[in-house]
């Protein structure tokens, strides 16, 4: 029998509430620098039921190996037999009944056609020792292997021994997790991520990470499935998820919302606080500290002030359409949302393309903004235009203009019907808006991201401005791509 999560006995554990972070510490120690990885309370699903595992060590070696913990003593046990629990007693047993091994084997059948590594059960006795376990009722050595059990006396050496048989096989750890993590999925569409973006999720926290790309990439949907993904391993973890604007955060929540529906992952979206960076101050002058800390859209800046908030060894992972020299960085190449031409663009390659995707325009602002809304209108709906406007004190003005020119069609940002007609929004909301034609009115371009200006129109974007500025914008973008070369 090697499912010790099917044993029960009669007597009371050594400690009702025991720490095992010793235990575990111990052989994180021992076991990670030889490529292992460690989870504790993971949840995995089969037919919409679920189950927690305790303690997993996944090993090149080893395979995957589910830890249980025994808490009992020699003296609790002294006198005591050993029985086998049915399932109905199994919520009163010691070590509770579970099928994980079997529903991992059979993962691995369903995806691979084959038993891709072994999959042990390890009971570890922090309590009992080797000699202790020796006098106890017959009735536990026939339920206990003892070669598959660690005792709170056993060596380094004696530790290796049982996990790591001689004849071990070599394991693929990536084809195990995507077994192990099968319900990972893409909001909107439940395919499985692409496999770039599951290696990023995948990694384990040993450094700060960057993840670089153009907009429309996945860089916010790998960040809050990191954050699940992190939590689901260890529920204890404190972990925040800050985003660059306020009216983000509600996009980022919308997200975690989406992988647990989608994914089944059984997680509370309460758990994991998203907060905008504007709050960032105030957590640091309260002292708050954190395991993990995500931010998206992150500048150099912003890096250095999140430092405060990091507990001794903790991770910080975040995203940037621009590099940080400091940060271990992930690139990602491949654009979901934006234009071939805008993509290039964003990246600041063939630019020339943007010529049918970008307008430039100097002149008298309102002028300038009725004249393309005339033009655009001729063809194309009043509600797949938006207009952002880099003053929030002339939105009334714009709005004004527009309505005496065209009749009632606009909007301003937060009203009911924004989805009938032209929206005006002010440029705070730059990050929140995707839209086929952007116009966007602006004095001077100096402290805003041109790549965030022209990413968020799918089909064309048209800049005005009064300043002769707004024709450097392309050098601009030109200068940016060098300087990341």
């Amino acid at each position: 029998m090697n499912f010790f999560s099917k044993l029960f006995s009669s007597s009371n554990p050594h400690d009702t509430s025991p720490d095992h972070s010793k235990q575990i510490s111990h052989l994180r120690s021992l076991f990670e620098p030889e490529g292992a990885e460690f989870y504790r309370d993971l949840p995995i699903f089969n037919q919409h039921n679920r189950y927690t595992l305790p303690f997993v060590m996944l090993h090149p070696s080893a395979g995957v190996i589910l830890f249980s913990f025994f808490d009992h003593d020699g003296p609790s046990l002294r006198d005591v037999k050993a029985q086998l629990a049915d399932r109905n007693q199994a919520p009163k047993a010691d070590i509770q009944t579970d099928d994980a091994k079997a529903i991992i084997q059979q993962r691995f059948d369903d995806i691979y056609h084959t038993q891709l590594c072994p999959v042990r059960s390890i009971l570890i006795c922090p309590n009992l020792s080797e000699g202790e376990f020796d006098y106890l009722d017959e009735s536990f050595h026939q339920l206990i292997p003892k070669n598959s059990v660690i005792f709170n006396d056993h060596t380094d050496k004696r530790y290796k021994e049982i996990l790591i048989p001689e004849s071990s096989p070599v394991c693929d750890i990536s084809k195990i997790k995507h077994a192990l993590f099968a319900e990972l999925s893409i909001p909107d569409n439940n395919n499985l991520m692409t496999p770039e973006q599951a290696k990023i999720i995948h990694l384990p926290l040993q450094q700060d990470l960057l993840i670089q790309g153009v907009p429309g990439c996945g860089k916010s949907s790998i960040l809050v499935a990191k954050a699940l993904y992190e939590k689901m391993k260890d529920p204890e973890l404190s972990l925040i998820l800050f985003t660059k604007h306020t009216c983000h955060v509600h996009h980022l929540q919308s997200l975690l919302f989406s992988f647990i529906e989608h994914a089944h992952w059984a997680l509370n979206p309460a758990d994991i606080t998203v907060s905008s960076i504007e709050t960032l101050g105030k957590r640091v002058r309260e002292k708050e500290k954190y395991d993990l800390i995500i931010s998206d859209d992150i500048s150099e800046a912003t890096l250095k002030a999140l430092i405060p908030l990091k507990h001794k060894n903790a991770t910080l992972i975040c995203s940037s359409y621009y590099p940080i020299n400091s940060l271990t960085t992930h690139k990602l190449s491949h654009s979901f949302r934006l234009a071939p031409a805008i993509e290039a663009a964003c990246e600041g390659l063939e630019v020339e393309t943007l010529q049918n995707n970008l307008q430039l325009k100097q002149g008298n602002l309102f002028m300038n903004t009725l004249v393309n809304l005339e033009t655009l209108m001729k063809k194309e709906p009043a509600s797949s235009i938006t207009l952002v406007v880099q003053d929030s004190q002339f939105i009334p003005q714009i709005k004004t203009e527009i309505d005496e020119y065209f009749g009632p069609i606009s909007y301003l940002f937060d009203h009911v019907d924004k989805d009938k007609g032209i929206v005006i929004y002010p440029i705070s909301h730059l990050s929140c808006i995707t839209s086929e034609y952007l116009i966007a009115i602006v004095e001077d371009i100096e402290g805003y991201d041109l790549i965030e200006l022209i990413s968020r129109a799918s089909k064309k974007s048209f800049i005005l401005s009064e300043s002769e500025a707004i024709y450097n914008i392309i050098s601009t973008i030109k200068g940016l791509h060098n300087a990341s070369d």
